[in-house]
């Protein structure tokens, strides 16, 4: 078996890949219409959008594998990210290179393979579009275009749920994955939507020189302090939310307060004096209240509405946030 090279970008290309805040998110209707339709398209039983991270690859969407990530050194796609093209292997079984491979003489059996890279804007190949067959096959140019074109269609889907200033999810984005999640849950209330604010934070840097925005260092900080949300968004000129699945492991007050010292810390000039908390509250799934996620987006905006007409002032306001927690988490768990 022939493992594939380390792309001479592979740092960049890695870098490019987490900045789009997509691996090991939930499953979306909006990545599974399109590996559906390449299924149907090409007449594949397995129809891949694999994410080559440094040692795995992770599936965004799977049609016909029950799979969600597999070693990178074993993988097709880890080869077909080294080029522009199309990299189709017509039979497997017959190819020095993949003869071997765990995914040839174990399931599932690949004989055929063809993937399209996923090109972000900036040229790193962050992953593939790739179809795969347990019976030999060969593309023909036709084909080759079509799935290439099919490949731009997606990332165009997870570039297009970025935020352009922060590099965290866009209000789309956090919709879709909020979405799933909350239809998913069978609890109906094991979703938590914590709401920050920078408000304040903007109107005390005003420095044209610095290297990044406040929104820019604000989300850097959120990203770091919540790495296992399902989804940290910028939603609103000042407004961030993060996604959060009730977790026994996970102490969000602590997390909460942690991350608040740190903006303090941070992001102000007199180490926090004055400035008052990013901390707006969050909203808690409930299936008497929320018939969808989008429910509980609208009672966050409502909050956001409420801390701009009446912001919180002291940390006293901010402690009686982080106890709601505290006695959020004691009824689910």
């Amino acid at each position: 078996m022939q493992v594939a090279n380390v792309p001479e970008n592979e740092a960049a290309r890695v870098a490019t890949l987490h900045s789009l805040n997509i691996l090991d998110t939930p499953r979306e209707d909006r990545f599974d219409r399109y590996t559906r339709i390449t299924a149907r398209i090409f007449d594949m039983p397995i129809v891949l959008i694999s994410l080559v991270d440094r040692y795995r690859q992770w599936f965004k969407s799977a049609e016909g594998l029950d799979a969600d990530e597999t070693p990178r050194d074993i993988s097709f796609c880890g080869h077909a990210i080294l080029g522009d093209d199309i990299f189709e292997i017509r039979n497997a079984r017959r190819d020095a290179r993949f003869r071997d491979n765990p995914l040839v003489i174990e399931q599932p059996h690949i004989r055929f393979y063809a993937g399209a890279p996923l090109e972000a804007p900036n040229g790193h190949k962050l992953g593939t579009l790739c179809i795969i067959d347990r019976v030999p096959r060969q593309l023909t140019d036709e084909e080759k275009t079509m799935l290439k074109n099919l490949a731009d269609m997606v990332v165009g889907e997870m570039i297009g749920y970025v935020d352009t200033e922060t590099g965290l999810s866009n209000r789309d984005a956090l919709i879709s994955t909020g979405t799933s999640c909350f239809e998913n849950d069978s609890t109906g209330r094991s979703l938590s939507l914590l709401l920050f604010d920078i408000s304040d934070i903007m109107a005390s840097q005003n420095d044209p020189e610095a290297q990044m925005s406040p929104a820019e260092s604000f989300a850097k900080l959120l990203h770091r302090h919540f790495p296992d949300a399902q989804s940290t968004a910028h939603v609103g000129a000042y407004h961030f939310a993060v996604l959060i699945k009730a977790d026994r492991d996970f102490d969000e007050a602590q997390a909460v307060n942690r991350f608040c010292a740190e903006v303090k810390k941070t992001l102000s000039p007199d180490g926090g004096k004055g400035l008052l908390s990013a901390f707006v509250g969050r909203v808690q799934s409930d299936p008497d209240i929320h018939e969808s996620f989008v429910d509980m987006l609208s009672q966050a905006d409502g909050m956001f509405f409420r801390r701009e007409k009446q912001p919180i002032v002291d940390d006293t306001s901010t402690s009686a946030l982080v106890k709601a927690l505290v006695s959020w988490r004691k009824t689910i768990f």
